[in-house]
């Protein structure tokens, strides 16, 4: 089964639901600033959605570029970040083609990233529009 997202940037209507379900599920609390999905807006051009593709990016570049290894890839297909394991170098925020992955902010300075919610993202029933979607249509 396909890892990842099916996206039609032109279906966003930059509602920022995904965000806030994101968050809800991640951290317990609605803080889209912190969600593991970012849509850039860009009115009245069509928005850019950031978040990881898993099996639409083209080597994982994170992957090679942690130099610490803390980022792999699980037995799904999942690409995953140890934040146990990150030492906050930000070289996979500089090698992800999608600008998906971002730093915890305060003191720990961790990288972190979508990581699919386990393979039942919280985001995509939350999109109303249907700019975000399960690869494959599931």
């Amino acid at each position: 089964m396909p890892i990842g997202f099916d996206i039609d940037r032109n279906l966003c209507t930059e509602c920022l639901r995904c965000l806030a379900a994101c968050s809800l599920t991640k951290l317990g609390r609605i803080q889209p600033s912190l969600a593991r999905i970012a849509v850039k807006r860009q009115w009245p051009e069509i928005p850019e959605i950031r978040v990881c593709r898993f099996d639409d990016c083209p080597g994982q570049p994170c992957i090679d570029s942690c130099p610490v290894e803390a980022i792999a890839r699980d037995a799904q297909g999942l690409v995953l970040i140890d934040g146990d394991t990150c030492t906050g170098c930000r070289a996979c925020v500089e090698a992800c083609p999608y600008g998906a992955i971002r730093m915890e902010p305060g003191g720990s300075e961790v990288a972190y990233k979508c990581d699919f919610c386990g393979g039942s993202p919280a985001c995509v029933p939350e999109c109303a529009t249907g700019a975000l979607a399960r690869k494959g249509g599931s």
